[in-house]
Order: C-alpha cells, then sequence, then structure tokens
C-alpha cells in the first residue's frame, strides 16, 4: 500500500477529483459572468441606438418615410423575382 502524508490512494484520487471539481465549477461561473457583462453591454448599445433612431425619425418624419418606402420597394422587387424564378 502506497501511503503518502497518511492518505491513501483512494483518498488521493477523491481529493484530486474535489480539486478538478472546484476548477471546473469556477471556469463555469467565470464564463458566466463574462456572458452577462457581454450581454448587458449589448443591450446598452441596443437601446441607445434605438434612442437615436427614434430622435432622427421624429426630427426628420419625412425623410424617415421615405427611407422606408424605399426599403418597401425594394424588398418588394426582391421577394417579387424570388417567386416569379420558381416558377
Amino acid at each position: 500500500m502506497n501511503a503518502t502524508a497518511g492518505m491513501t490512494n483512494g483518498e488521493h484520487s477523491a481529493a484530486d477529483t474535489a480539486q478538478v471539481k472546484e476548477h471546473l465549477r469556477a471556469a463555469t461561473d467565470a464564463a458566466a459572468n463574462a456572458a452577462r457583462d457581454r450581454a448587458q453591454q449589448a443591450q446598452k448599445w441596443a437601446r441607445s441606438q434605438w434612442g437615436g433612431l427614434q430622435d432622427r425619425v421624429e426630427a426628420q418624419p419625412y425623410r424617415a418615410a421615405a427611407w422606408a418606402l424605399g426599403i418597401g420597394l425594394v424588398v418588394g422587387i426582391l421577394l417579387t423575382s424570388l417567386v416569379r424564378g420558381r416558377s
């Protein structure tokens, strides 16, 4: 029997397993915190962009309407060409 400092092989492997589990828990917590931080940053950025868009639309409603109509026209042409292409 190989005993080191009063511990058997089974006790060493149990201690090693516990240490590995603790490292994995710490890594999981760090990854979760990093993901939460990035999600919060993305949410703040999206809110600021949305607020800026609202301000621009309120300041220039005719220009925003023209952009919306132009985008709608382009999307309509693309969809029409896709539908006709399948026939």
